[in-house]
Order: C-alpha cells, then sequence, then structure tokens
C-alpha cells in the first residue's frame, strides 16, 4: 500500500481537483484507491457527487472501514466532514497531540484493502501537513507556472525534509506543474527556472490549463468522467502511468 500526499505551498493551485483525478486515473488502471480528505474546506466531496447534506467525515469517524463513502467513479473516499469552528479548534488541538494520527488510522486498515491511499491537504505549513508527511511515502507539490508558486518552493520542501528527516521509508518529493499556459511569456520562464533548479524532483508531465476541468466540477464529477479526451484528463492519465512506472523502478 502506497500512500501519496497532496501538498501545496500556497492555495488556488488546483490541488483537490488533480488529487481527485489522479486517483481515479489510478483507479481505472485497476488500482484500488482510497482518497482522504485532510482539508477543513470539506471540497474532495464536490468532485465526487456526495450528498451536499451528509455531515460524516473524517472529524467525526476517523479512518476506519466504517468511514469510507463509495463513488460512482471507481475510488473510495473519506471525506473531511461538516463540522463548527469550535469542533474544529477541538480536532486540530488532538491532531497536534497525536503527530501519527492518520498515519496509525492508517495502519489500522488491512494492508491488502488498497494499493493507493491519496491524502489532500491544505496549503501551507498546517498541522494536517504534518499529520499527511507522517503518513506518505511520497509528496507531491502541486505548483502553478506563475512566480508565487515558485517562491513557496523553498519553504515548502524544507518543511517536507523537516517532517520527514527520521522516516526510512520516504521516497522524497516530486513537483507537478498544473495549469500550464499554452501561450503565456512567463509562464514558460517559471517551467524553465524549475527544470533548472528541480530537474531531479520534476514529474515529467505539466497537467495544461484546461477549461473543461471547471466544468466537470460544475457537474460534480472529475475531468476523467466528464472530457476524458481534453488535454488535462489525456495530461492525468500520463501522471498515473509515470506513477506507477516510478514505484516498479
Amino acid at each position: 500500500m502506497q500512500v501519496l500526499a497532496f501538498i501545496s505551498g500556497k492555495g488556488g493551485v488546483g490541488k483537490t481537483t488533480l488529487a481527485v483525478n489522479v486517483a481515479v486515473a489510478l483507479a481505472q488502471r485497476k488500482q484500488r484507491v482510497l482518497l482522504i480528505d485532510l482539508d477543513p474546506q470539506n471540497a474532495q466531496r464536490l468532485h465526487l457527487g456526495m450528498n451536499p447534506d451528509e455531515i460524516a467525515g473524517l472529524t467525526r469517524e476517523g479512518i476506519s472501514h466504517s468511514s469510507i463513502f463509495d463513488s460512482p467513479f471507481g475510488i473510495q473516499f473519506i471525506p473531511f466532514g461538516r463540522i463548527s469552528e469550535a469542533e474544529l479548534e477541538e480536532f486540530e488541538a488532538e491532531l497536534k497531540k497525536h503527530p501519527s494520527w492518520v498515519a496509525d488510522g492508517i495502519n489500522s486498515l488491512t494492508t491488502d484493502s488498497f494499493d493507493f491511499v491519496i491524502l489532500d491537504t491544505p496549503p501551507g505549513p498546517t498541522v494536517y501537513l504534518q499529520q499527511a508527511l507522517e503518513a506518505a511515502n511520497r509528496a507531491l507539490v502541486v505548483v502553478l507556472a506563475d512566480a508565487a508558486s515558485y517562491a513557496t518552493l523553498p519553504k515548502i520542501t524544507s518543511l517536507v525534509s523537516q517532517y520527514t528527516a527520521e522516516r526510512t521509508d520516504f521516497a522524497g518529493i516530486n513537483l507537478l506543474i498544473n495549469q500550464m499556459p499554452i501561450h503565456n511569456k512567463l509562464g514558460h520562464q517559471v517551467r524553465t527556472a524549475l527544470y533548472t533548479n528541480y530537474a531531479d524532483q520534476l514529474v515529467p508531465v505539466a497537467i495544461h490549463k484546461d477549461p473543461r476541468v471547471s466544468q466537470a466540477l460544475g457537474f460534480e464529477r472529475p475531468v476523467l468522467q466528464y472530457e476524458p479526451g481534453c488535454k488535462a484528463s489525456l495530461d492525468i492519465q500520463s501522471v498515473a502511468d509515470w506513477l506507477l512506472d516510478s514505484m516498479e523502478q
């Protein structure tokens, strides 16, 4: 069972969208996938057609077989859940006391239940990032081809090193460029700078900027199901293939 954390140094990079769609792409390759939402925005469920009135999730039921929901897209998931501000503060206080809470929950699942567990985290240095990196075997840092994303990389990579320093089973981080514009001089300059400074860590696929991604969310579907032949869907399929190939290597 491989645990993969999707992380970012800033918001608005499409991290949750990619986590859901990469999970679906892996499921299409006969992988058994569990997606866990560690982001208080609780947005993962919007991609998976979950009943909007449902309040259950990670914060109330924890990580166990009884807290897992089925999606119509071939993956299973645990939403973050809908809670009050007071409940959120209490939950985060418990996470700070128990840094391995997520890891322990994943380990409580039978090891042959899933091939991949994918963790979606909020941006920046949060208690959820620490929890995810305590559990993950690899982290995918989602970035845009812009100056703001590029500027956050030293801090987020430093945090990953800090939280995984004692982890002998952590394979490292990879940078995944999202929403890559086709015609944008600055975007291509940033991409060149990423290749210059992070070549060994870059995923060899950039996800194209594609309007079908936001359209799919409007229909509460992954873009792989909404428009499987669009550029973003084909790129995400390539990322799933790369993940499987890199695991074998």
